[in-house]
């Protein structure tokens, strides 16, 4: 058994041994959403096995984590040079220091002393070879281009990689002060959001605006440059980004984050078209921070140059303690089963959580019906169900479930929830019927199970299910297989029964800041807090 770990941006553990056994981020378990923290109690939820190794998705070994802490308070002006020395990556200082804050260094010897406790073998994986790892192990394609493009891993913001058959080999990389680097966190931060946390935000907002006014704006800021994207200098504070600007203040949020947003897909394209023509291959995998924007995945996906397209479900750096396993394994690639990999509660611990809260509860032998009756009739139903999901989606076993054709249903969830009232829900549709519901499916049919792409609705989907269809006429759906879930399709295909609709809407069951739950104390807790109509948890319908 060996335990992969992600000690960074949404820090994480995975258990693996001929297969991946359990996974879990510290999220879940702290309750504090997006954690940098040590993942302690991640870690400690999967140490019941007998581990042998310990896998870290970083560079930074004890001893140049060291050296780097100490030359850093003695000589923050130290040249470039010398960091080169010490950590062999081009400019890595300044990408650090522009783009790390110095609590995070300073704790990093630490969290690995915390390592060293535990007293087994440990080893360290580069950070983007481990996003491509866990892209291209777990993509199924015998030879792919693997894309990882994020903020700032181990020095580097993104990488070209092919991968074939067991291997993975890196022909093209560029260091934090790429353009790609920091290019939407800042315009999150101008638009008055937190970069790192919101970039989807603009997303939801873009549909909204219109993109043509500002584009050449946006085109200065981040452009293809022959093989890769403009270089910028970050050692300055954000804020001045948004003094460089004063004449955006007579545009709309909504124009803006469009004109962003278009401008991404864009020169993004250009560059992904670049290196399938360099390169020949037209499967694509993609991983990393950058690839959890949606919009961007549609339009990559929608280019004539790409034959199947791929994005690692939990693309961000909550993914990685996966990847670090992978590199260092080397499995032939494969699809994953299901993302239903995290911690799950039995008859017992859930009674009692409802005892404790003194809710109205009865146990039923056939709830998936029961749920499905309820949906009908325009009833919000929250499901606590098995294991939970690997990644940031509620893909039905954490999640709230709603009528996708009222969107009063979609208001109520956004005012209880206090979500944004502009960002999109999604639907779990049933797969036999996908095609009835979205358009262009054909080689995005794997990844399209895990609801990290959007497609056009057909003229079907607009009509009927108006709560789960976005302004731009686009969804982001799960297609379920039966076999993935058989109690979560089970619900869906009854409803389909009762209403002629094969889709149900599908939010994560969390309250907007807070982490998707994860134990019953979890989802009591937000079933209240909420004011949700039901709630079916495990074989318990509750109700408020």
């Amino acid at each position: 058994m060996k335990i992969g770990v992600c000690d960074n941006h949404d820090s994480g553990a995975v258990l693996y041994s001929k297969k991946i056994e359990s996974a879990v981020n510290e999220e879940r378990l702290s309750r504090k959403k997006l954690t940098k923290n040590f993942p302690s109690e991640s870690i400690k939820h999967l140490l019941k096995q007998n581990v042998s190794e310990f896998i870290v998705a970083s560079k930074f070994t004890p001893i140049n984590v060291e050296r780097f802490f100490l030359t850093l308070k003695k000589r923050e002006n130290t040249n470039v040079s010398h960091f080169n020395y010490l950590f062999n990556l081009d400019i890595l200082y300044q990408s650090l220091l522009a783009r790390t804050s110095l609590h995070f260094i300073e704790s990093a010897p630490r969290k690995l002393y915390l390592f060293s406790k535990l007293k087994k073998k440990i080893s360290f994986v580069d950070h983007h070879f481990a996003h491509a790892a866990a892209s291209y192990y777990t993509s199924g394609f015998k030879k792919a281009l693997i894309i990882t493009m994020d903020g700032l891993g181990d020095g580097l913001s993104l990488t070209i990689n092919i991968g074939k058959h067991r291997n993975l080999k890196r022909i093209y990389s560029e260091t934090g002060l790429s353009a790609v680097s920091s290019y939407f966190s800042r315009w999150t931060e101008y638009l008055g959001l937190k970069p790192n946390k919101d970039e989807g935000k603009i997303v939801g907002l873009a549909a909204k605006g219109n993109p043509e006014k500002l584009l050449p704006i946006m085109r200065k800021q981040f452009y293809f440059n022959k093989k890769g994207f403009n270089k910028v200098n970050y050692i300055f504070p954000s804020k001045n980004y948004k003094k460089s600007f004063p004449e955006l203040k007579r545009y709309s949020k909504e124009d803006i984050a469009a004109s962003v947003q278009k401008n991404f897909e864009l020169e993004v394209s250009k560059f992904v078209q670049y290196w399938i023509k360099k390169t020949g291959i037209k499967n694509l995998c993609l991983s990393g921070g950058a690839f959890s924007n949606i919009k961007l995945n549609q339009r990559l996906h929608e280019l004539d140059d790409v034959s199947n397209i791929y994005i690692f479900p939990h693309m961000g750096d909550g993914g990685l303690a996966l990847g670090a396993i992978l590199a260092k394994q080397k499995p032939s690639p494969f699809e994953f089963e299901n993302l239903y990999l995290g911690p799950e509660y039995n008859d017992k611990e859930v009674e009692e959580i409802l005892k404790k809260h003194k809710l109205k509860y009865r146990k039923l032998k056939n709830i998936e019906d029961k749920v499905a009756l309820y949906l009908s009739k325009g009833k919000i139903v929250s499901r606590f169900n098995g294991r939970m999901e690997y990644g940031p989606r509620a893909l039905g076993n954490r999640s709230i479930l709603f009528h996708p054709s009222r969107k009063e249903s979609t208001e109520k969830l956004n005012k209880n929830l206090k979500r944004p009232g502009f960002m999109p829900l999604a639907p779990t549709i049933l797969k036999e019927k996908a095609k009835k519901c979205i358009k262009n499916l054909k080689g995005a049919e794997y990844t399209s199970r895990f609801m990290t792409i959007t497609f056009k609705c057909t003229k079907w989907m607009q009509d009927n299910c108006p709560a789960v269809v976005h302004v731009d006429r686009t969804v982001r759906p799960q297609i379920l297989n039966k076999s993935e879930n058989p109690s979560f399709y089970k619900i869906i295909k009854k409803f389909m029964t009762i209403t002629g609709i094969p889709l149900v809407g599908n939010t994560s069951f969390n309250v907007h800041g807070e982490p998707i739950v994860c134990s019953p104390d979890d989802a009591v807790r937000t079933f209240k807090k909420a004011k949700l109509d039901y709630m079916a948890i495990n074989d318990y319908l509750v109700e408020q």
